[in-house]
């Protein structure tokens, strides 16, 4: 289980979707009515929130996460997902924000072990109608 520190971190994170100008954000723990209509627009029933930057949540050279994050995109595009881009904006203005992907009806045990071979700890996942989850990879254990 991770620190006290980190899971805030992750608690207090705004997870955005940009679908072209439009932003859509999420929270841990929080329904969001718009995220469910971003949903219902694709004719998606959920979407994971999943970043390939900074593994383990050790910071990395901005060249290295921008490789890391072509990689993560090559294979959801090599899969068949459909994926907006996607930023989490920490509440700790020390930390900076990450980009990844708001891949949508991705099976959430698949996300995790993808998410798990890109080194993150943890997705968060958002369905219609729910509140966004925290989801900890087996690199958390």
């Amino acid at each position: 289980m991770p620190d006290d520190s980190l899971l805030e971190a992750y608690r207090t994170t705004r997870y955005v979707a940009y679908d072209g100008d439009r932003q859509v954000a999420a929270v841990v723990g929080a329904h969001a009515p718009e995220m469910d209509e971003l949903l219902h627009r694709f004719g998606a029933r959920s979407g994971v929130f999943i970043t390939a930057w900074n593994p383990r949540s050790v910071v990395q050279s901005p060249e290295s996460n921008a490789a890391a994050a072509r990689r993560l995109e090559a294979r959801v595009a090599a899969e068949g997902f459909r994926a907006l881009p996607h930023r989490g904006i920490s509440a700790d203005p020390s930390w900076h924000h990450e980009e990844g992907l708001f891949v949508l009806d991705i099976d959430f045990d698949y996300a995790i072990a993808m998410a798990t071979d890109f080194g993150q700890n943890a997705i968060t996942a958002v369905s219609i109608g729910r509140p966004a989850v925290l989801l900890f990879t087996p690199l958390m254990a």
